[in-house]
């Protein structure tokens, strides 16, 4: 009997996390039409998620000491995962998992957190112009003054070692897409921050830890928001035109509103 295990899975409508949103409005025109076809045909896989590292990384940030025993039981829970894995594919990726963590740690001090009280966040989406956002903070922060308002903001550490950049050029636009990110990090946190409280824009970063880059959303971030709901609109009004790959099999897919 033909094996009709699904291999594919259609988003009926356009998703994005705020890292992959970052670098769509970073890319080129080719480039983009590639990433969308890939987010609304999305191949299913034994994907790396960090099911071991994204938590720790949480919870040794929000920690009053920012205890690195919460580090080193995640390395120890890794190392056990891979002695454990089932397979070379698991393996790899648990070992992969491990890398990072390596990375994490030697990044810290780039990180610049001194100061600043981290608190737990919940993933939310985000909804932009007709395009859902998956907005995952790895902490909120909060700053408190003597006078005025506390300030609210949020980090996402970006985990993920990626592609080298090889030219001052490919590292601008992966700093590009940092950027938009960090503005859409900070709508995240305009719509989150309670009454009392202000929405910080330079308290809104990414942070890459393998190039231990950090970056902030910029204090005049209204007109590429304003470019970044434009872009998103479209996304929308082209999403059910999207042509699938050549390779694309409906019989071994499944579909996701």
């Amino acid at each position: 009997m033909e094996d009709l295990k699904p291999i594919w899975r259609v988003n009926r409508k356009p998703r994005f996390t705020v890292l992959e949103l970052g670098e769509y409005m970073a890319a080129d025109d080719g480039p983009r039409e590639t990433i969308l076809r890939n987010m609304r045909y999305e191949r299913l896989s034994r994907s790396l998620i960090y099911r071991l590292l994204w938590p720790a990384v949480s919870r040794f940030l929000s920690s009053p000491t920012r205890d690195r025993r919460i580090l080193a039981e995640c390395r120890i829970a890794l190392e056990e995962a891979i002695k454990g894995a089932q397979n070379p594919q698991q393996k790899d990726n648990l070992t992969y998992e491990l890398n990072a963590l390596a990375a994490f740690e030697r990044s810290l001090n780039a990180l610049e957190i001194g100061g600043l009280n981290l608190e737990k966040a919940a993933p939310r989406r985000l909804e932009i112009e007709g395009v859902t956002v998956s907005v995952r903070p790895s902490a909120h922060i909060r700053v408190s003054r003597q006078r005025g308002s506390d300030l609210h903001g949020a980090v996402v550490i970006d985990v993920a070692k990626g592609v080298d950049p090889k030219t001052d050029d490919a590292k601008a636009r992966l700093t590009e897409g940092m950027t938009h990110s960090a503005i859409i990090l900070h709508q995240h946190v305009v719509e989150t921050t309670p009454e009392e409280g202000k929405p910080s824009p330079d308290h809104c970063f990414i942070f890459h830890t393998h190039r231990q880059e950090r970056v902030a959303a910029p204090a005049s971030y209204k007109k590429t928001y304003r470019n970044i709901e434009a872009v998103c609109r479209n996304i929308a009004r082209s999403w059910d035109g999207i042509p699938p790959p050549a390779n694309f099999d409906k019989k071994r897919a499944t579909y996701r509103s």
